[in-house]
């Protein structure tokens, strides 16, 4: 796998080194998704967890990308399932229609209501490769032009009156290309620009930067006052940064012991098939665990739980066959 060098549009090698630091960042905000949409704010009485989790949990955002496999594929299973049987043992709400099929297939956000944002990721990668390829080494520029657009369509409040008109299935996919856009721009530069190589020679110094950060814009509403949906902000995409720049410099050296690497490595497994689940879990096994259905902060752990093992046995099944991607 290669990525974009930003400076010359040039192809730069991927090198293939586990960081253990961004294993646990994965980890953690792929439970953030969780809380995001299956915690009730109010269960959660200790502030310290509050904090951590709850009110952080809006900048997962920039932390999952899209295969089209799950995309697809996981529509088309759940809608067999519901029809099938989980709807009679659930007692879920309804049978889906061919029409909900097809909204969440155009859509990404009728019965597996994440899926709006890797609907978002696939019409920006369509976008950035079309740039790529007509503007060769001066993309780098109209993209930015993009991104301070995307920017300026939140601040000014009309891509919330645009957000407002659209049709239901619609809101959550075309009302939210401008809050994703700078964060998938943001992704591309982190990406390409050898940007961690250079932190490391100032590892302490970016941690403690990057940490003050964080806790900063987390205690005070520094341009976050503005008009949007959801993820809407300069200071949820500056915090991201700084999350990402605290786990990605984490130490990794530093761990000698195989039992704890082989335990990180492991933990860190199937966030990518946990966000594709945790929603339908939520909705089937709410009927069934009384903390999931009240949401509860324990319920989020017991949905994580749930959709891991889940994950561990499709991902074993599944073996060395696309089919993998569904879990992973």
């Amino acid at each position: 796998m290669n990525l974009i060098n930003a400076k010359n549009g040039s192809y730069i090698p991927l090198i293939k080194k586990y960081n253990y630091g961004i294993g646990l960042l994965k980890v953690y905000l792929a439970f953030t998704v969780i809380i995001s949409h299956c915690c009730k704010r109010e269960s959660v009485k200790n502030k310290y967890i509050f904090v951590i989790f709850v009110k952080s949990r809006r900048i997962h955002v920039p932390s999952f990308f899209i295969l089209i496999i799950p995309y697809v594929g996981w529509p088309i299973i759940i809608y067999i399932l519901n029809n099938g049987v989980l709807q009679r043992i659930t007692k879920n709400n309804k049978l889906y229609s061919i029409e909900d099929l097809k909204n969440q297939l155009l859509w990404g956000n009728i019965f597996i209501i994440q899926f709006w944002f890797q609907w978002n990721l696939i019409m920006i990668t369509i976008i950035l490769f079309i740039l790529i390829f007509i503007l060769k080494n001066n993309y780098i520029f109209y993209l930015q032009l993009l991104a301070f657009f995307a920017y300026f369509l939140q601040y000014s409040g009309y891509n919330m009156k645009f957000y407002k008109i659209l049709r239901a299935e619609n809101r959550q996919t075309l009302g939210r290309i401008a809050e994703i856009f700078p964060f998938t721009i943001t992704g591309l530069y982190l990406g390409s620009l050898n940007i961690f190589d250079l932190l490391n020679i100032h590892k302490i110094k970016t941690l403690i930067f990057s940490s003050l950060i964080f806790c900063f814009l987390e205690i005070y509403s520094v341009f976050s006052i503005i008009k949007g949906i959801s993820y809407s902000g300069v200071d949820k995409n500056i915090r991201a940064i700084s999350l990402i720049f605290i786990f990605s410099l984490f130490s990794s050296e530093q761990i000698t012991n195989k039992k704890i690497k082989i335990f990180l490595r492991h933990i860190s497994n199937y966030t990518g098939g946990i966000f594709f689940l945790h929603y339908t879990v939520y909705i089937y096994f709410k009927k069934f665990i009384k903390l999931i259905e009240s949401g509860t902060f324990l319920g989020c752990i017991i949905i994580y739980l749930i959709c891991y093992l889940l994950c561990f046995i499709g991902a074993k099944f599944s073996g060395k066959t696309k089919f993998k991607y569904l879990f992973e």
